[in-house]
């Protein structure tokens, strides 16, 4: 696992026509040039380093599964996949392509996170869900690390599309004590084209809630409209990203600010969400 250390920090880049049309300094965190193509693996490195038996279960609406699949193989290690029948096909391959055991959930992404728990325990194997394993936190507190020291302790917000809740808090976590941003929780709990953060989930609710409560932050909800919109904004600068990370950009003309140093954090790669990829031009 010693190499696939050796591509962090990923990039810190500004995004300048953007920055000018919103009268703020924009910077974007880009976790899509993780080797599966998002922030989740920074957060499975750390599960693996500190797995103590041979066999890991998670839940996942499609990246944390590619990503523990995918790192796991050099590792050796059996990873149980539990997720709901009705995930994206596209996803559903890529996670098949690493040859985990799939375990076909009838109903929710709730309803996986609940079954696989149930075989967690049972079954004594180790569980990799949010909220239920630190090492997940202490993995993206490296990406808060990293801004911190690539901004030199200058930042005034950090926006991060949220679900559980996890990548927000972790960020805090290794960002608090270079700089003391405002965390923004960027959410959308029935978006049809933002898969990564649909639902608002929160179960890594209470870190969730003393990081935005520490940080003096905000959560801002955000249609998919808006996303769809900023999505393709990013696009036009280069960068192509999960409509999910669409939010983080959309957030900032809803904070009201002008002239801070913002940083919006690009989670994933549009080349997993292709079918909700292409729905952003719908919007236009």
């Amino acid at each position: 696992m010693e190499g696939i250390k050796s591509i962090f920090p990923t990039p810190l880049v500004k995004l300048s026509k953007l920055s000018e049309r919103l009268k703020n300094d924009i910077y974007a965190k880009l976790e899509l040039v993780n080797p599966t193509g998002s922030h989740k693996d920074r957060e499975t490195l750390e599960v693996i380093k500190n797995l103590k038996g041979r066999e890991v279960v998670i839940a996942s609406t499609g990246n944390a599964a590619i990503s523990l699949s995918a790192l796991a193989l050099g590792a050796g290690i059996t990873v149980h996949v539990f997720i709901s029948k009705y995930i994206n096909r596209e996803r559903l391959d890529l996670i098949q392509t690493f040859g985990p055991v799939l375990h076909i959930v009838e109903g929710s992404y709730a309803d996986a996170i609940k079954q696989s728990e149930e075989f967690a325990q049972k079954n004594g194997i180790e569980d990799a869900n949010p909220g239920r394993n630190f090492n997940k936190i202490i993995g993206d507190s490296h990406i808060g690390e990293e801004i911190g020291k690539q901004m030199n302790g200058d930042i005034d917000y950090i926006i991060v599309p949220t679900n559980n809740g996890t990548l927000l808090s972790g960020i805090w976590h290794g960002v608090k004590n270079i700089a003391k941003p405002h965390m923004v929780a960027a959410i959308s709990p029935g978006s049809k084209i933002m898969e990564s953060i649909a639902g608002y989930h929160r179960f890594d609710g209470k870190e969730l809630d003393k990081a935005i409560d520490e940080s003096s932050g905000k959560i801002i909800s955000i249609n998919d409209k808006e996303a769809a919109h900023y999505t393709l904004e990013l696009a036009k600068e280069g960068i192509f990203c999960e409509p999910a990370s669409g939010s983080s950009l959309a957030a900032i003309s809803k904070l009201g600010v002008k002239n801070k140093k913002i940083i919006v954090v690009i989670t994933g790669s549009a080349l997993k969400f292709i079918k909700s990829y292409k729905k952003i031009f719908a919007y236009k």
